[in-house]
């Protein structure tokens, strides 16, 4: 029962909901409708693909100190690895009632999660490559995933939604190095060379402070046409700014201030707010 329990810890399906923002976005300019395919598609994503790459990074990680979203990892087994195949197969099977475009992106999202976290490959080790497999696929490329499930091609054209899209990269590449920063002595024991590690931490937060800076230039790039929503973004995403800046100039002084405690609240906090600046402006 205890090893059933740890397995499911390691998939992590709380991180989920710190991604989902990307689909929330691109249903803004979708608007589809409330139906079996909007269930699967969002099942598939962060029920079977999200969990799935955080519990096969789990397993080749063999983590002992804090991850993301978990203080004390339990030790994975090869059950876990077992249950992450049988989640991306469903996965890819289930991707199959949508469309084969479809298909394809989640296929290629796995092969790059995969190739991202293997001991054969391990992408993650390079600082830069590494952070671009997660800028890229958790970002932008889920956001146009979305658009061949639910629309057509003609919408990729529109430049409101080429901004949208790049937005979302830069959303992940504000939080992305800073979920690193405080795994900086574990990753060098492990041979990962991490982008928050090449940056240092006053680098870390000067990278997510310009990642997060561009996010907000395409926010309003997007929105230019309605620039009162680009004004609730920016209040609504006020708290999440604030705690930032504090962390920062409490890190430069102190580094005891880089910890698990405060990347989640961090994590936790943007997420959270993010998702509800998506939710509201789909109910708009």
């Amino acid at each position: 029962m205890n090893s059933a329990i740890n397995t499911i810890k390691l998939l992590r399906f709380p991180f989920s909901i710190f991604l989902l923002p990307v689909s929330l976005f691109v249903f803004f300019y979708i608007q589809p409708k409330f139906d079996i395919n909007l269930f699967l598609v969002l099942f598939i994503w962060h029920i079977l693909v999200f969990p799935a790459s955080n519990g096969y990074n789990s397993y080749n990680d063999q983590d002992e100190g804090p991850i993301g979203g978990l203080a004390a990892p339990p030790r994975p087994t090869k059950t876990l690895l077992n249950l992450c195949n049988v989640m991306d197969g469903m996965a890819v099977a289930l991707s199959f009632m949508i469309n084969y475009y479809f298909v394809l992106f989640v296929a290629i999202y796995i092969v790059f999660s995969r190739l991202y976290s293997s001991r054969l490959v391990r992408l993650k080790k390079f600082p830069v490559i590494g952070f671009l497999v997660v800028f890229i696929f958790q970002g932008a490329w889920i956001f146009y995933a979305n658009i061949f499930a639910f629309s057509s091609y003609e919408l990729l054209l529109k430049p409101a939604v080429i901004f949208s899209a790049i937005a979302s990269s830069f959303f992940i590449g504000t939080i992305y190095p800073l979920t690193q920063i405080y795994q900086h002595d574990a990753d060098r024991k492990d041979g990962v060379n991490t982008l928050s590690m090449l940056l240092g931490i006053k680098g870390t937060f000067i990278f997510s402070a310009i990642s997060f800076s561009l996010a907000t230039l395409f926010v309003y790039l997007s929105f230019s046409e309605t620039i009162s929503i680009f004004f609730m973004f920016n209040l609504i995403m006020f708290p999440a700014t604030l705690f930032f800046l504090i962390w920062a100039f409490r890190s430069f002084k102190n580094s005891a201030s880089v910890n698990f405690k405060n990347t989640m609240i961090m994590l936790v906090l943007s997420s959270f707010l993010n998702n509800l600046f998506f939710i509201i402006l789909l109910l708009k």
